[in-house]
């Protein structure tokens, strides 16, 4: 008869050799009911499996037992060292571990709106950045213990394998959604470890966009100072401009002319002052006035402008000011030019000389390429009764009231071009004087200032007739016939003037050398044929208009950025500027008794740096951070409430349980960290243990034990 194979169906039943401590024994007893011969496991009987297997435990059955177990029962509670120098520890970090954030919210709130600063810039820079690093982190300590505490508690207090499955498994973000999906169990504690697990990646994204560093514009009132254009010329052959500061005009005179094109187009001159631009000119675009009759420069207009100087301007602060002046310009309207025979005898014109009819200072020499002379009345005394006779000042807003309410005849100015010795090309134009109300404004920083007109208008203020000019006083028209064509050097007859006349978009070359002279043989003809009178009238204009500023009563080291404050009085004419903000009366009354600059209200508009709190990211900070110190306070609350060791998510407590391993009946008090470490160098294996229980047949059964006592579970087989 063959063999009977019996297979085992049923879970083996394994015996201790010892009974309980408490079965038989009295309490007081206890030391002698539990020797150390005693803590074995149920299993300690069963002999071990001997293989060729390197593969075993570092440690042995016997030596397992020889570790520092607890040798009698223990209570169910923390020890007080216990609970002061590891788990009180523990419980303040986690509770301290929010304070930083909240501290940094603290911090910015304080900062919204605040200008901002580099020191502050760089501190707040680090601290979100840091923040952005450990907020995860922080968080993802406080949720994960949070879980396990609570775990840990309801198995004290008795729940359902799954709601402790899905705590145990909600410890990182990831493991939480997968937990859930797999379970498939969304309810309300799923739902709100999921809702808490969010606020980890929008905690840590939140707090790099509460703030931002937008520019901010704040307007404020300040003062400007700058130079009275109608004041007195000192243009006179022979008097103060020609001895003392003649020549540094034509130093600046000349740098204009040479200045690139740039330079000449742009809406400062060279050393920064604000040119104003001619108002005909913007007018004539069409643009539209406002009710109190401003135009406002058009978008993708060049304007043209009235004078290569520009209007000094003092006491700018950093920002954006924004201001009106006053000034004044003379502007030629011209007729068409005509082209004569030179006189055989007498010079080279009879059109200009020293006895008309067009004056000049001096009769035309036989070398000079053009010439200016002035016809009109002479307005220096028009009355024999009046101051001016005493102390004659040449300029409009010298003579007396009266005489705005008087028509005075316009002047005329005649400008002669010499062809060679042949021919003479000559253009007559009529001096107007403009008076403007100018809106400028001015852009300056720690490293650059540009100023511009923005708008323009008539101005208001009380003035003289338009047909009254600084040339009505024969000094100064004198002295223009005589001290313009000398302001830049003539070589053979190549003059800047003439070269900046016919085409001032030209560089600094050709208003050296010019192919073409008024001097040389060009066919009876002379450049200025190639203009139009009103190019003309515009391009001498600004010539004209540099020389009347520049013999204005010093006007060149202000052109250069002096000081207004160095300004002296003088007896005749010039008086001190003024510094105290003056409103339109007081500025007209000024311009009566010839103050040199006016001190007017200006607005300044700053752009700073601030700090711009953004509220929503801020509160979704501040939500993360709640449930950080809510997990927190959570983890602590529950590890105080359970007496339990610490059990589940550790492989010691699978160890604990398991009859394989061999492991005293010992250590109740003991958490799995405890268990951990006097169990670490002991190898398990989840394995086959059929052949260490004796059951060598087809089925075998799986189970947690000591490495030594298991085979590698096999594909194929049939476990238990």
């Amino acid at each position: 008869m063959p063999p009977t194979v019996k297979i085992q169906t049923e879970q083996p039943i394994y015996q201790s050799t010892f009974s309980s401590p408490s079965s038989s024994l009295p309490d007081f007893d206890i030391e002698k009911r539990y020797q150390p011969s005693e803590k074995q496991s149920p299993t300690e009987s069963i002999r071990p499996l001997h293989r060729s297997s390197p593969l075993q435990s570092a440690i042995s059955s016997d030596e397992l037992h020889t570790k520092p177990w607890p040798e009698r029962p223990q209570l169910l509670a923390k020890t007080v060292r216990q609970w002061r120098w590891w788990e009180f520890a523990v419980d303040s970090v986690m509770l301290m571990l929010p304070i930083p954030f909240f501290m940094l919210i603290a911090a910015i709130l304080s900062i919204d709106q605040v200008p901002l600063t580099p020191k502050a810039a760089n501190f707040f820079g680090l601290a979100i950045k840091g923040a952005a690093t450990l907020f995860p982190i922080f968080f993802a300590a406080c949720a994960g213990r949070a879980a396990i505490k609570y775990a840990t508690w309801k198995l004290q207090e008795g729940a359902a394998l799954g709601h402790l499955e899905q705590l145990m498994g909600s410890r990182t973000i990831w493991s939480t959604f997968n937990m859930h999906f797999q379970l498939r169990s969304f309810n309300t504690i799923g739902i709100l470890l999921i809702i808490v697990w969010c606020f980890e990646p929008l905690g840590g994204q939140s707090v790099l966009h509460i703030y931002t560093t937008p520019s901010k514009s704040t307007t404020l009132d300040t003062n400007v100072t700058y130079f009275n254009s109608r004041q007195a010329s000192y243009s006179s052959p022979k008097g103060v401009f020609k001895n003392q500061w003649f020549s540094g005009f034509t130093v600046l005179f000349a740098s204009s002319l040479l200045s690139t094109v740039e330079v000449k187009t742009s809406s400062v001159d060279m050393w920064g002052n604000v040119k104003i631009p001619y108002y005909s000119k913007i007018e004539a675009t069409g643009a539209a006035k406002n009710n109190d009759g401003w135009i406002h420069m058009p978008a993708n207009f060049t304007p043209i402008y009235s004078s290569l100087f520009g209007l000094p301007i003092s006491k700018l602060g950093i920002g954006n000011t924004t201001f009106n002046v006053e000034s004044t310009y003379t502007e030629l309207s011209c007729g068409n030019m005509s082209v004569t025979g030179q006189p055989a005898m007498g010079g080279k014109s009879d059109l200009i000389s020293t006895t008309g009819p067009f004056v000049s200072f001096q009769n035309v020499t036989i070398s000079a390429a053009f010439a200016v002379g002035y016809q009109g009345p002479d307005l220096t005394a028009p009355d024999e009764s009046d101051s001016a006779w005493v102390l004659p000042q040449s300029c409009p807003d010298c003579l007396p009231e009266y005489f705005r309410g008087r028509t005075v005849e316009p002047g005329k100015l005649a400008f002669q071009e010499f062809a060679g010795f042949d021919n003479t090309t000559s253009i007559i134009c009529t001096p107007l004087q403009q008076y403007i109300e100018s809106t400028v404004s001015c852009i300056k920083s720690t490293t650059q200032e540009n100023c511009r007109v923005t708008a323009q208008r008539p101005s208001i203020l009380p003035h003289m007739p338009s047909s009254i000019t600084p040339l009505s006083f024969p000094e100064v028209a004198m002295g223009l016939t005589e001290l313009l064509p000398n302001s830049t050097p003539n070589f053979n007859a190549v003059n800047m003037i003439e070269n900046f006349i016919y085409n001032p978009s030209n560089g600094a070359a050709s208003n050296v050398i010019s192919g073409e002279t008024s001097f040389g043989q060009n066919e009876g003809q002379t450049p200025l044929l190639a203009i139009t009178p009103d190019e003309f009238a515009s391009r001498f204009g600004q010539l004209m208009n540099a020389y009347l500023y520049g013999s204005m009563w010093n006007s060149t080291p202000y052109l250069l950025g002096a000081p207004f404050e160095d300004i002296q009085a003088r007896l005749i004419g010039t008086k001190n500027a003024s510094f105290i903000p003056a409103t339109p009366s007081e500025i007209s009354a000024m311009i009566l008794n010839q103050t040199v600059a006016f001190t007017v209200p200006a607005k300044i508009t700053t752009e700073t740096d601030i700090f711009f709190v953004f509220y929503s990211w801020l509160t979704v900070f501040l939500l993360a951070n709640l449930i950080m110190m809510g997990a927190s306070i959570a983890s602590v609350y529950y590890a105080r409430r359970t007496i339990l060791p610490e059990y589940l998510g550790f492989v010691s407590s699978l160890a604990k349980e398991s009859p394989y391993i061999g492991m005293p009946d010992v250590g109740i008090n003991m958490d799995g960290m405890g268990k951990a470490k006097l169990l670490k160098d002991v190898k398990v294996r989840l394995g086959d243990v059929s052949i260490r229980e004796g059951n060598g047949g087809g089925i075998g059964r799986l189970a947690f034990a000591r490495l030594e006592d298991t085979v590698t579970a096999e594909k194929g087989k049939l476990y238990t």
